[in-house]
């Protein structure tokens, strides 16, 4: 089930294709080796009730761990990075989407719905992320002693930080604090024409993905129902037109289940190459 979290445009068209990613080959085999390397059962473990009311403490060990009872063993850090390595392959990589996948790799399901205190990180960080640059820098660079700075000012990480939020968002809007909403929407419609050769340069880079493209108008009946057809692909085309009827009330002949079942096959395959064009 897809999640109604998004509420702009940009929320929805990263939210598709994470719903689209996570109908892959290749994520299904990622999920797969994670759960191998962490020594989790093939298709997860079953949630406690503890795990469910406690999902948004991302670093709690949940119940049903096969070893519970040495649950310093558990590899929450492997976990976490593996998840991390996962969401890396989409443009778009915050604590919301992150604690999808490692759930999904725990438990065998996407809680869309349940890690709604996550949500704030979402909507903070997808087409566009808000951040207070001043405090972030203070974080690096605590004091305003000249040597107490050099002696704490931790220049590698500091530039490792912004390597990452660059790859990312690497056209920056500096916002002064007393300009108003009107100022800073005409400012981005008279400079829509140098913002716009900047987005077109990064895009010919060799980035790994884009949500470009990514269609937020999708109908999500006509979604369930051609996911629906492609899951029992195996069946004949009269056993899914019986099917499809009965579950959404609508008639297809032999030849439309046939393209549709064409068509999310291509799909699949196309998303596969497009998102994993690189090894993870």
């Amino acid at each position: 089930m897809m999640s109604d979290i998004g509420s702009t445009k940009g929320e929805k068209k990263i939210l598709l294709q994470f719903q689209r990613f996570a109908e892959t080959d290749v994520f299904k085999d990622e999920v797969k080796r994670i759960r191998a390397l962490c020594k989790l059962p093939k298709n997860g473990i079953e949630p406690t009730k503890g795990d469910l009311e406690n999902l948004p403490n991302i670093f709690r060990i949940p119940d049903n761990f096969p070893s519970a009872k040495q649950k310093y063993r558990f590899p929450l850090k492997t976990l976490n990075i593996e998840a991390r390595k996962i969401i890396n392959q989409l443009p778009i990589n915050n604590s919301y989407l992150v604690a999808l996948v490692k759930y999904y790799i725990l438990f065998n399901r996407f809680f869309y719905e349940e890690l709604k205190e996550l949500e704030r990180s979402f909507h903070k960080s997808n087409v566009c992320e808000l951040e207070d640059a001043q405090s972030e820098f203070d974080e690096y660079a605590p004091s305003e002693d000249p040597e107490e700075f050099y002696a704490s000012f931790s220049i590698r990480a500091y530039i490792k930080m912004l390597e990452n939020k660059l790859w990312r968002y690497p056209i920056v809007l500096r916002i002064h604090p007393d300009a108003s909403q009107r100022d800073i929407v005409e400012y981005i419609k008279e400079h829509w024409i140098e913002i716009k050769h900047y987005q077109d340069e990064y895009s010919k880079e060799n980035r790994t993905t884009s949500f470009k493209n990514g269609r937020t108008m999708e109908n999500k009946k006509i979604k369930e129902r051609n996911d629906f057809i492609y899951k029992n692909r195996h069946l004949q085309r009269k056993k899914i037109m019986s099917l499809v009827f009965n579950q959404f009330n609508v008639s297809l002949d032999y030849g439309h289940i046939g393209k549709i079942i064409s068509l999310e096959n291509k799909k699949r395959k196309k998303c596969d190459t497009d998102m994993f064009s690189e090894k993870i």
